[in-house]
């Protein structure tokens, strides 16, 4: 599976590796972050240091991560984009407009008010 969860302090951490190919993942996926909003966890941090690839449908499940975390009251940001990443998030006008991004995880965690442990 190309993609992993963890905490750190009350901030979900869903770290993408490899290829992120929405349809291939995508029921995983959802059920991983409904998994965090159910236990409560409202503030995810998308780590992208391992993507190679994220297909259109990757993109739109990162979408819908932000919608379903927003419902619950929370936020979701992105992490360590390489460039390639990082320009496909530009060419879809989602980078800075819709998803805010950190050069690193603990930056990104420390976006929500709490201390990397």
């Amino acid at each position: 599976m190309p993609f992993s969860v963890s905490h750190d302090q009350s901030v979900g951490i869903i770290s993408i590796k490899g290829k992120f190919l929405g349809a291939k993942e995508g029921e995983a996926f959802k059920e991983a972050v409904n998994s965090l909003r159910d236990s409560g966890t409202k503030y995810a941090v998308l780590d992208l240091s391992g993507a190679d690839l994220m297909d259109s449908t990757g993109i739109g499940l990162t979408i819908r991560t932000l919608s379903t975390l927003q419902a619950a009251g929370g936020d979701v940001v992105i992490a360590a984009l390489n460039a390639r990443i990082k320009n496909l998030f530009l060419m879809t006008r989602l980078l800075g407009t819709v998803f805010k991004d950190y050069e690193t995880v603990d930056e990104a965690v420390a976006s929500f008010g709490v201390t990397s442990s």
